[in-house]
């Protein structure tokens, strides 16, 4: 049972660490506005504090509130406790050994740090044993992120190991949300009795840390003729796919972004001046043609390929060609335009080129164009492989 005392002392964490709008604004309610000199939440922040160097107390303070608005909003992100440790090239070569995530290879190397089994680990943290057949035999499989939360009691885990197994499940504790604020409280002060968790929770009219995945559905996911391909799009996708899924989940939440993702592989060719000015000539006496399928008619030439070879490696419907070769305003869909890609097998210049002339690009923001990246970096044109790699990884495939 929780003691007053110990409110007491989540009470003051709060002050000292929570920027939840919510929580500003019971405090003002009570009478009790929360003070802005005391907040001390993260490197990031006690950074910014300093670099605001005005000698008049007003100024300063007005600064610092109009960062924690900034923070509030979604423009600036709070986590809380230190800096994760980075997964490292070990971890990675771990990966492709044991058919895990890096998320599963952590937890299993802290439970045998900390001497933990897997029944009482599941039993600390009020989760199905099953999860851990699932851990180990699904790749695919990422823990939702209350059941992340709740390993963290269950292993009895500090604040730095915490941060460092949620950076593994793309998961992090927010100084933006009252909720996560109070558990990087129980973890910094080593409480993790979740019935405890639970009060103190209950207190500020949270929830119970109760997890809610279904464990007991196995699924190994699809196997390849070559079996270690997964295993090399994986460290792929590590080294270069953005992932936006935590910023939708902190949206869900009122948190904002701004973002932007660069383009993969070799930039597009761009036209040449005289090429510019031809082109600028022809379209005002309105000769100008597809600058899409000018460039795709080029390569098809360039590879001594046929309109009908390019279609049907491409599992295109041949009016699509009609279309591109006749209507001058026709664009064919981004995964229609990689479809001939793979079917004229470009490189990433060319592939990036006559993607550009369709107003699309290969992105690091979306899994699919990073999954078609990887496979025209290592040069593999066998378009029923990757539509097979795509649908295992829930992407659209290529093609009509």
């Amino acid at each position: 049972m929780i003691t007053p005392q110990l409110l007491k002392q989540a009470e003051e964490y709060l002050e000292w660490r929570c920027l939840d709008k919510n929580w500003f604004d019971y405090r003002e309610k009570l009478g009790k506005p929360v003070n802005l000199r005391k907040l001390k939440i993260y490197a990031g922040f006690a950074e910014r504090i300093k670099q605001l160097t005005s000698k008049n107390e007003k100024i300063l303070l007005r600064q610092v509130n109009e960062h924690i608005k900034e923070i509030q909003a979604g423009s600036i992100e709070a986590h809380l406790g230190d800096d994760p440790q980075p997964i490292t090239d070990a971890e990675r070569a771990e990966t492709l050994e044991t058919h895990r995530n890096y998320f599963a290879n952590y937890l299993f190397k802290l439970m045998e740090q900390k001497n933990f089994t897997e029944a009482e680990v599941a039993a600390r943290a009020r989760l199905d044993v099953a999860i851990f057949d699932k851990l180990r035999n699904n790749k695919q499989y990422f823990p939702e992120e209350r059941t992340v939360f709740a390993f963290l009691f269950g292993l009895e885990l500090n604040l730095a190991e915490a941060n460092s197994l949620m950076h593994r499940a793309k998961v992090y504790l927010s100084a933006k949300v009252q909720e996560e604020v109070l558990i990087a409280f129980c973890l910094e002060n080593r409480i993790y009795d979740l019935a405890i968790v639970d009060e103190i929770l209950a207190n500020y009219g949270f929830v119970p840390l109760k997890v809610t995945e279904n464990f007991s559905v196995r699924s190994d996911g699809k196997s390849f003729r070559d079996e270690g391909l997964i295993d090399r799009i994986d460290l792929y996708l590590e080294k270069n796919f953005k992932d936006t899924s935590w910023m939708e989940a902190s949206s869900k939440r009122g948190a904002k972004f701004s973002y932007s993702f660069e383009s993969l592989g070799e930039p597009a060719e761009s036209l040449k001046t005289f090429e510019v000015i031809i082109r600028k000539l022809k379209d005002k006496v309105g000769l100008a043609g597809n600058y899409f399928s000018d460039y795709l008619y080029k390569l098809i030439k360039q590879k001594n390929l046929t309109d009908v070879e390019v279609y049907k490696r491409a599992h295109l419907d041949r009016r699509i060609f009609s279309k591109i070769r006749n209507e001058k305003n026709y664009m064919p869909s981004k995964k229609t335009v990689l479809a001939m890609v793979f079917a004229m097998k470009l490189d990433f210049k060319e592939a990036n080129t006559l993607l550009a002339r369709a107003g699309y690009s290969l992105s690091e923001g979306r899994k699919e164009d990073v999954i078609a990246a990887y496979f025209i970096e290592n040069q593999i044109y066998d378009l029923f492989l990757i539509n097979e790699v795509l649908d295992y990884y829930g992407c659209p495939i290529l093609g009509d």
